[in-house]
Formats: structure tokens, C-alpha cells, sequence
């Protein structure tokens, strides 16, 4: 699991945790920033080839 915080310009991804195995050590994993505009256009192509699979078709 990760935190994700968004601003109007920034994604960041970061406290990276497994509560599976918490003896794991995550800290020096991120954090991962990416531009606001590009994280969204990625999410809603995402969701468009998901959202088209759903129905046996693909974008």
C-alpha cells in the first residue's frame, strides 16, 4: 500500500507499506512524483481500455 497525494501540478506516491509483511523495509522506496496533467491522462486511458475489456470489445 501507498499514500498518494495530489496537488494541482504534482502526484506523489509515497509511505510505501506491506501489512503482510511488516518486518519489510520500504523506506528508501520513493517517493514517486509524476506531473498532475500526465497522471491523469494516463489514468483515463486506463480506464478506457479497462472499461472497454469489460465488454468483450477493445478500444
Amino acid at each position: 500500500m501507498a499514500r498518494i497525494t495530489a496537488t494541482a501540478d504534482l502526484v506523489t506516491w509515497d509511505a510505501f507499506e506491506q501489512p503482510h509483511r511488516k518486518t519489510r523495509d520500504y523506506v528508501a522506496f520513493g517517493p514517486f512524483q509524476f506531473d498532475r496533467h500526465q497522471y491523469d491522462d494516463a489514468l483515463r486511458a486506463l480506464s478506457a481500455v479497462i472499461g472497454s475489456d469489460a465488454d468483450g470489445t477493445r478500444a
